[in-house]
């Protein structure tokens, strides 16, 4: 039975993107999306914020190699969803460069 379930290299490639995407929504700003006017945010990301989302975003990447260099099968079969998860948590962290700083109106 044990055999069917990953190590901890496993488990640590999938839980750490995870847990890097819900801290990721708790320091970046609240998106606005206006009909017609785009996609925007109403302050400028903290740069604490950037710095921790640069951390978690090397640490998933390392943990998904150690997974797929060191790793069971079961290991390299969590890591595809591992993987999946870090690109898109790479996606976020990027869009949230691009989009513009708006203050609410009033």
């Amino acid at each position: 039975m044990t055999r069917y379930l990953p190590t901890l290299r496993g488990w640590l490639a999938l839980l750490l993107p995870v847990v890097a995407g819900f801290v990721l929504l708790a320091t970046f700003p609240a998106r606005f999306i206006e009909s017609g006017v785009g996609t925007w945010i109403q302050e400028p990301v903290a740069p604490l914020a950037w710095v921790l989302s640069g951390v978690f975003i090397v640490s998933c990447v390392g943990a998904c190699l150690e997974a797929f260099r060191r790793g069971s099968r079961i290991d390299r079969t969590v890591l595809i969803l591992a993987v999946l998860l870090t690109f898109s948590l790479i996606y976020q962290f990027f869009a949230f460069m691009i989009l513009k700083v708006r203050p609410t109106p009033i």
